[in-house]
């Protein structure tokens, strides 16, 4: 038998490249069995299980995550089963081919590339007892010593690929990865697509929309599309995001966007979708044009700032359905230092994404940014990720910095268990989201925070110590007033569903409040309050909490503002 293996990042994720090689050759090639495994597994237990399945041929996809992993397991696999042929494929295989062939333990074979009609064309060879492989295009081995290799293959056409996933079912609770398009039209330094030149190719729409309408009915939780500039064309992206909207169901959508490129209608489309619909990524990178321009990355931020705002845009507050909006920046290019990026970083966060990430730059094999590492006076790890250790820019010092701020952001923004207190303090223009977390970082690191697990409830005792002392006395910042931050803090610490004991310091229940909030539940006549289906009033009152607060929550308007929140069993306050 054959086996196509690979190591994910995540158990929920799932390997589109090997369904995708396997749905290629099914014709051809029936026995193809996939197994999926994550770098979190044991190498020595992944080893039991390809050797007990003694497949005739095992085919390995790597990227920068598992490359090292996937090496090593080479290694055993032709200690254990000589007699097995290693085909290895994947981006991190293909950007050092040379090198992977002539170690110790190596593969047999590395599929260069799109690795589709190669891979078909050699499993066909080596099944037939052939030996040609100088016939095929894309394809590298050593032969009596020597590296090998072959032309590139011309870029495949998309649409002589199948559907690649062939039992939905099984995989549904995971996260579906689907290609409508390959390829990318831009060149920016720091990615793969750098060097690549392949065209865009695109799915015919109606195949599109058939295999989005698969997903759905096989009731797949989350699908994302891997298409590098999903509107590139406008109106094919309209076209599937209307479909979609009309086909119902309960799949989450990712997309990943050109925030320039979105128009009034995408964005409409976008914002008409159900809560938990759609997913958007649009990378920001930066706004240093110094940056832009070494990484050949040509934005416009005027329109892109324009475009985000509107689709982040919430008229009836924080609630509002709209699609989740997560922005991505890159801290490490050249040209940005620590305060350019703090400008980035406020101009983006301005955007009022759902989630902003900050990854660091990582010098891939085969980039061209890499190829210049030593024009910008990188450093950077010797082993995959390859993640910057520091530039003419930037410092370790300095990215220690960067380190501590993407930690805060990941705890206190994009968990999203402070929704409510942050949107408040972000309501104030004056201040620097840059110098708030950069004070919440220092705050973090002095509390012994940085690197540790930590409690929901141990972040909410930090947040309003920071917030309430920490953070004005490091700042000169007059303070927030105090029962404000107590109020909206209490909101978010029951919202947020956290266990544990409450605080001391939250806002206490209105006792007058509670009870004439019982007087009207005990009442089937009142209306006044919209009680949750299925549940018995006394259940209602034993699991509500009534305060009154000196601000309204959603819109941070100062005045009397009585709340009511419901923890029910189960499920979200």
């Amino acid at each position: 038998m054959i086996l196509l293996i690979t190591l994910n990042a995540h158990y929920v994720h799932t390997a589109l490249a090997l369904y995708t090689l396997q749905a290629y050759c099914r014709k051809d090639l029936p026995d193809l069995e996939v197994m999926e495994f994550n770098i979190n597994q044991s190498l020595d237990w992944i080893l039991g299980e390809i050797y007990r399945k003694n497949p005739r041929i095992l085919g390995i996809s790597t990227n920068i995550w598992n490359i090292t992993a996937s090496l090593e397991l080479v290694d055993r696999v032709k200690k254990v089963r000589p007699e097995t042929v290693v085909i290895l494929g994947g981006p991190e295989a293909t950007a050092d081919y040379a090198a992977i062939l002539q170690r110790p333990g190596a593969p047999d074979f590395i599929v260069l590339g799109e690795g589709e009609e190669t891979f078909r064309q050699l499993l066909l060879q080596l099944e037939r007892g052939q030996a040609d492989y100088a016939s095929i295009d894309g394809l590298a081995w050593r032969q009596e010593g020597q590296v090998q290799r072959t032309p590139d293959r011309p870029p495949i056409d998309p649409a002589t690929i199948p559907f690649p996933y062939p039992d939905l079912s099984a995989l549904r609770h995971r996260i579906l990865y689907y290609e409508a398009s390959r390829g990318c039209p831009f060149r920016c330094t720091y990615c793969l697509s750098g060097w690549e030149e392949t065209k865009l190719r695109t799915l015919p729409l109606d195949r599109v929309k058939a295999d989005l309408k698969r997903f759905i009915a096989a009731g797949a939780r989350t699908v994302k599309l891997i298409d590098r500039t999903f509107n590139l064309d406008r109106r094919r992206a309209a076209t599937v995001l209307q479909f979609l909207l009309e086909q119902g169901g309960a799949t989450e959508f990712h997309f990943e966007l050109v925030g320039e490129l979105l128009d009034e209608e995408l964005i409409r489309l976008l914002k008409t979708a159900p809560a938990g619909r759609f997913r958007v990524e649009i990378g920001v990178q930066s706004t240093c044009a110094a940056a832009l321009k070494a990484v050949r990355r040509d934005q416009n931020l005027a329109v892109l700032r324009a475009n985000c705002l509107a689709l982040t845009a919430k008229e009836s507050g924080l609630d509002q359905p709209r699609p989740l909006v997560h922005l991505d920046l890159i801290a490490g290019l050249p040209y940005e230092d620590l305060a350019t990026f703090g400008r980035s970083f406020d101009w983006t966060f301005r955007l009022h994404p759902d989630e902003l990430q900050l990854g660091f730059l990582k010098l891939l094999k085969g980039s061209p940014l890499r190829a210049r590492a030593g024009e910008y006076g990188y450093t950077f790890t010797a082993t995959p990720p390859y993640e910057i250790l520091g530039n003419k820019w930037l410092s370790y010092a300095d990215l220690l910095v960067l380190k501590g701020v993407e930690e805060m952001v990941e705890e206190f923004f994009n968990a999203r268990r402070f929704r409510y207190t942050l949107a408040y303090l972000f309501r104030d223009e004056t201040l620097s989201l840059w110098t708030f977390f950069v004070a919440l970082a220092r705050f973090g690191q002095a509390q012994g925070w940085r690197g540790q697990a930590r409690k929901p409830a141990a972040l909410f005792n930090g947040l309003w110590r920071f917030l309430t002392g920490e953070f004005p006395a490091q700042t000169g910042r007059e303070p927030w007033p105090i029962e404000h931050l107590r109020a909206l803090l209490t909101f978010d610490f029951y919202l947020s569903g956290t266990g544990g004991d409450a605080p001391g310091w939250l806002t206490p229940q209105a006792a007058d409040l509670r009870d004439a909030v019982k007087k009207v539940l005990n009442d089937p006549a009142q209306k006044i309050i919209p009680l949750p289906t299925g549940r018995p009033v006394s259940e209602l009152r034993r699991r509500m909490l009534v305060f009154r607060f000196g601000l309204d929550p959603e819109t941070g308007e100062e005045g009397c503002c009585p709340v009511l929140i419901y923890r029910p069993a189960q499920g979200r306050p």
